[in-house]
């Protein structure tokens, strides 16, 4: 007979999880134990929760779901934080917690990892805010619960906790009489009827736009979208957040529309339209330019997880990839005015700074990258500059890209980059963060050399946290500043002790160490950038101030 905790386990295995990241304590002993068991499942040990968090974000964003382990109080308490980003960005990740034995809960007793005031279920209660639903397994609650939690997460593609009581991981799972699972409730036929509708108003249109969003990829339908683009030959922009999520060589991408924050073109052509249609695409503040977006609400049409809008009215209980589905097999049935073409901002070839031996500045940074990237690389931008800087560049045909602009926080990119590298081990992960965020999650290095990972790693050292110097009243003020570190031994320092470590301060030196890069080797670039030289849209914000 199955106990819980294999049970569990061999329900993860069948959704696709093949590594647990997480941090061991005494009350997940039996969840550690049971999966360092297992031959279909790898433990992912990290440096501490939060880390792991992150890592388990970065894994969903590769293979579509994660799972994370910790122990009791702390240590989800540490991972919350997290598992927060993955609800803000419709990330699947099983948060399994290792919980103190039945009694101790039920009593109330003053144990470790408790608030010493007798609230044992404390932690259970405030994860509901960040989880899309959540449990407590016991053997005779455990195949109806899992059913229920796991179509959850399916259908919001959002975080679950699931608690397990130490002395109830062994307990033997009780078969429920008759088949307890949940019907699959789909939306094909309504899909259908929506789809016809919306390709009826693209005929009608003499100037439509599309902005794909991220939610296509979250909610894997994002070659149907893709298909749909193509077939269509649908002119098309992208939001800040949702950078990758369509192929930016294709003939019909315009560039990214930030409200009138930046790109005045791109912005001038989407908000012209006389028909915009959103795939999954969200509003939020950095998606329109903080709030400076002019759309008439009455010519949008919002195709959503589980809802369509039309101006005012919505059809509701239709799903976001039955509909995408549908329009990619109507898709040539429409014909479309051509789009304007590219209308995105244009960084300088390779040749405009060879043998420049100045210091690097971020037209030249971002034009270098942009240069060495090749279809199949994974790119992951911390939160911040980089991410400001990276959402301009024009990506190459093949090349996934990752950022975190909603949760937005810093330290994310590390950790995330090394979940990356594990769900995606014949890829090259590429990271690119500032040295302010990569000192909250830095310890994540040595996770990249424990599992023999091999990342490209760029530090973008301005001495500061840029950002905040931009956004704030006076740049100068201390709490901007962050200690200084020697960046380049930080890798071997970590375990990396074959790594091509490196601090580059000019754009040659820059174009020779990538050129350098080689398979099989991580490599660390720390490169030296002045102060207050930041992205344009970066620099924007901070006069909107």
């Amino acid at each position: 007979m199955a106990k819980v905790v294999d049970y569990l386990l061999d329900q993860l295995s069948r959704l696709g999880v093949e590594h647990v990241f997480g941090v061991p304590g005494d009350y997940a002993f039996p969840i550690n134990d049971a999966i360092t068991a297992r031959a279909d499942m790898r433990w992912i040990g990290c440096s501490n929760e939060l880390n792991a968090a992150y890592a388990a974000d970065g894994y969903a964003r590769i293979r579509g779901i994660a799972a994370l382990n910790t122990t009791y109080g702390v240590g989800e308490l540490s991972a919350m934080n997290g598992v927060a980003g993955a609800y803000a960005e419709h990330l699947p990740v099983i948060h399994l917690v290792g919980l103190p034995k039945r009694a101790v809960l039920d009593e109330k007793r003053l144990v470790h990892h408790t608030l010493g005031n007798g609230q044992t279920t404390a932690f259970y209660d405030a994860a509901g805010h960040v989880v899309c639903a959540r449990t407590i397994l016991d053997g005779q609650n455990c195949v109806q619960e899992l059913e229920r939690v796991l179509a959850t997460l399916r259908r919001e593609r959002r975080p679950v906790y699931i608690g397990i009581p130490f002395d109830a991981a062994h307990d033997d799972v009780v078969m429920p009489d008759g088949d307890m699972s949940l019907p699959e409730v789909r939306s094909g036929k309504q899909a259908a009827i929506v789809a016809r509708r919306i390709m009826a108003e693209l005929e009608r249109s003499t100037s439509p736009c599309v902005l794909p969003g991220i939610l296509t990829a979250r909610f894997g339908c994002r070659e149907a979208m893709r298909r749909f683009l193509s077939r269509s030959g649908l002119p098309h922009a992208t939001m800040f957040m949702d950078k990758g999520v369509v192929d930016e060589q294709a003939e019909g991408f315009v560039g990214m529309y930030g409200g009138h924050l930046v790109q005045e073109d791109v912005a001038d052509f989407v908000e012209q339209a006389d028909l915009v249609l959103t795939l999954g695409a969200e509003m939020t503040d950095f998606n329109t330019g903080l709030f400076t977006q002019k759309l008439d609400p009455e010519r949008i049409i919002s195709v959503m997880a589980h809802e369509v809008r039309f101006g005012d009215g919505a059809v509701h209980a239709v799903d976001l990839a039955d509909v995408i589905e549908a329009l990619a097999d109507l898709a040539d049935t429409v014909s479309c005015p051509a789009g304007p073409g590219y209308l995105g901002m244009e960084l300088p070839p390779r040749q405009a700074d060879e043998g420049d031996d100045g210091v690097i500045r971020t037209h030249t940074f971002y034009a270098a990258i942009r240069d060495h990237l090749r279809a199949g690389d994974i790119v992951v931008s911390e939160t911040g500059t980089v991410a400001m800087g990276m959402g301009f560049i024009r990506l190459p045909e093949g090349v996934d890209y990752e950022e975190q602009s909603l949760w937005g926080s810093i330290g994310w990119a590390t950790p995330a980059a090394f979940g990356m590298a594990i769900a995606a081990p014949h890829k090259r992960i590429i990271l690119l963060t500032g040295e302010g965020s990569h000192q909250l999650t830095v310890q994540a290095l040595g996770e990249f050399a424990r599992f023999d990972c091999h990342p490209l790693i760029l530090v973008l050292n301005n001495d500061g946290y840029l950002i905040e110097r931009l956004l704030c009243d006076d740049g100068e003020r201390y709490y901007n500043d962050i200690a200084s570190w020697d960046y380049t031994a930080l890798a071997r320092g970590f375990g990396g002790k074959d790594w091509q470590c490196e601090r580059i301060s000019t754009p040659k030196a820059l174009r020779q160490a990538l050129d350098a890069v080689r398979p099989g080797q991580g490599t660390y670039l720390e490169v030296a950038a002045p102060r207050y030289d930041a992205p344009v849209m970066a620099e924007a914000l901070g006069e909107m101030q």
